[in-house]
């Protein structure tokens, strides 16, 4: 597989491709690996230091804070640029911001989570979505991994074609049915669907779901790994979760090219139990056996207490300290990244066997 490396772009553009990128981050043999409440253990220890405890009073000085220079402050532009098809044996991964991203297949084009909207709870953006217009009436499948309002937008999947297929977790579809799509499917654990050479099987999230503060039922959570062409690229989308024995499931059933993983919305401490910190995300690109991470779902809303330019700086601090700096492409927000074959390699590599 070839893939595109994190080099300074223009916001927008395409990062060229390179070569060489690493081999998978885990050993086929998993028999002296520790287990998954050992790599807990571990994380914990590791992040003591640096995750805050939930003390109300003082979290919620720093919230304020933090909230209120966002709406003092201007949404950062980040015009959309259009995604050609690419040619065959080659997927386009753009990241649209947030955890909003964008999988386009010589024959397919795939959004998840589609958040577009200019605020969230009221709160400015910090940068725009970053999605073309064109490429949106383009989409002919939509995932959603979870009910929450920074992944389902109903004005945003508005704006798609009704034509499109919308994927959803257990107990989502009362979310989505009154808007018109040709077709909803609702996809519970290991469920797949497929469509247009595309197979999208869903995973288990570490996540709960709900859509607003008076939304009282629990709904469900899905990551999803999508395999293009029997298999000869193969993404993880992980959506929002927390770090749990889920994703050496993954690891094993999938060893996914591609890893898309959250990194933001970690502070206080108690988020980590539904979301992954910088270092988390680490620990679960190793678990998945991935041979490249995409952060995502930082720098845009203010969601949590750490300053919004903290998850990728922390994420860029770890990784080097293990020597896998150049597994990290941190994609830039309208930003796309070309993956490609490896050539030589055979095709056909069935995912989920």
């Amino acid at each position: 597989m070839t893939v595109a490396a994190p080099a300074p772009r223009p916001h927008n553009g395409s990062v060229p491709p390179t070569e060489g990128r690493p081999p998978p981050t885990t050993p086929a043999s998993t028999s002296s690996a520790p287990s998954a409440l050992e790599r807990i253990k571990e994380l914990e220890f590791e992040q003591r230091g640096r995750l805050r405890s939930a003390t109300r009073g003082i979290l919620t000085l720093a919230f304020l804070r933090l909230a209120a220079r966002r709406f003092l402050g201007r949404t950062l532009p980040a015009g959309a640029r259009p995604v050609p098809r690419p040619p065959a044996g080659t997927v386009a991964l753009t990241w649209g911001g947030h955890a909003t991203v964008m999988i386009t297949t010589p024959a397919l084009r795939i959004v998840v989570d589609p958040v577009l909207e200019t605020s969230l709870h009221g709160l400015p953006r910090a940068r725009a979505a970053a999605l073309d217009e064109g490429d949106l009436d383009d989409v002919g499948l939509v995932l959603l991994t979870q009910g929450t309002r920074d992944h389902l937008s109903p004005a945003t999947l508005d704006r798609l074609s009704r034509r499109a297929t919308l994927v959803v977790p257990p107990d989502c579809e009362p979310l989505v049915e009154k808007l018109g799509f040709a077709r909803v499917v609702e996809l519970g654990a290991r469920q797949a669907h497929e469509q247009a050479g595309v197979r999208v099987t869903a995973v288990p999230g570490h996540q709960a779901s709900r859509h607003g503060g008076f939304d009282g039922k629990h709904r469900g959570a899905n990551g999803y790994v999508i395999a293009v062409a029997d298999g000869d690229h193969v993404i993880y989308v992980a959506g929002d979760t927390g770090y749990f024995s889920g994703l050496a499931e993954v690891g094993r059933r999938f060893a996914p090219d591609v890893a898309v993983l959250p990194i933001g919305g970690y502070q206080p401490a108690p988020f980590r139990r539904q979301r992954l910190t910088p270092l988390d995300a680490l620990y679960a690109f190793q678990d998945v056996r991935a041979r490249v991470l995409v952060p995502i779902a930082y720098g845009s809303f203010v969601r949590s207490y750490e300053p919004l330019d903290e998850p990728l700086a922390w994420l860029r601090q770890a990784a080097a300290a293990r020597g896998v700096s150049d597994a990290v492409v941190a994609l830039e927000h309208g930003q796309t990244c070309l993956i490609r074959r490896r050539p030589g390699r055979p095709g056909g590599r069935p995912a989920g066997q």
